[in-house]
């Protein structure tokens, strides 16, 4: 049966309105995200199991796009989208073989290089170190991530002393003018990839470069970030 008509037996129709009318008009990158998905779990799961997930996404997805950074909403919902199945297939406890052991690298290489260098390693070059696609790292450290129970969203969050609450803030906000002080080539990129989630494929479609030449901007601007905070 079709996924998102099975999904439709199994929760029911949502409720008319605007995300009704998303949910109905976008039902086909749905129902691809979640058969191949599916068939990456050797069909342990339905796809009808992770069209809701993936509808959530979707909605995350429409509540967050920026038009103004020229990227097709279909290729911003698709990354949101997907990101959501395998954040439900990591709670079912449904992950192949094959992205379990990527993840553990992903996670050894990290480890490896936070204690080499003294310092978080950045997407690139966890990459370099567990031999793997950029694109995949963020994905694979959601998978390798415990799943954060719902209740948990609920739960009053932990008092933060105030000393320790302005120094994140006041990081941040140095954080925010470092990043400004670049060129807005790089500013770009950053945002794409740190706060739209964007994949270097994407990204390299939105700049018009290669995607080889992103991983060399991101590489950069990093690069460029941790100069100018070491003279700050």
């Amino acid at each position: 049966m079709h996924a998102a008509l099975a999904a439709l037996a199994r929760y029911g129709p949502p409720a008319p309105g605007p995300d009704d009318a998303l949910l109905r008009r976008h039902a086909p990158l749905l129902d691809r995200c979640a058969r191949r998905l599916a068939a990456r779990t050797g069909h342990a799961v339905e796809p009808g199991d992770l069209w809701s997930a993936g509808a959530m996404g979707l909605l995350e997805a429409a509540r967050r796009y920026d038009p103004a950074h020229d990227v097709r909403f279909e290729t911003f919902a698709e990354h949101r989208v997907r990101g959501a199945m395998l954040d439900e297939l990591r709670r079912m406890d449904h992950l192949p073989r094959r992205l379990r052991a990527d993840a553990d690298r992903v996670l050894a290489a990290r480890a490896r290089l936070e204690q080499s260098l003294g310092r978080e390693p950045d997407p690139v070059e966890v990459a370099e170190a567990a031999e793997l696609p950029a694109e995949q790292v963020g994905e694979l450290l959601l998978l390798a991530s415990p799943p954060v129970p719902v209740e948990d969203d609920l739960a009053p969050a932990p008092a933060v002393p105030a000393d320790e609450a302005l120094g994140a803030a006041e990081r941040r906000r140095a954080l925010a003018r470092t990043v400004a002080a670049l060129p807005e080539r790089l500013q770009v990129l950053l945002a794409l990839y740190y706060d739209e989630a964007l994949t270097y494929r994407e990204i390299a479609k939105v700049l018009g470069v290669s995607e080889p030449r992103v991983c060399q901007l991101h590489a950069e601007a990093v690069k460029r970030l941790r100069a100018l905070m070491s003279d700050t």
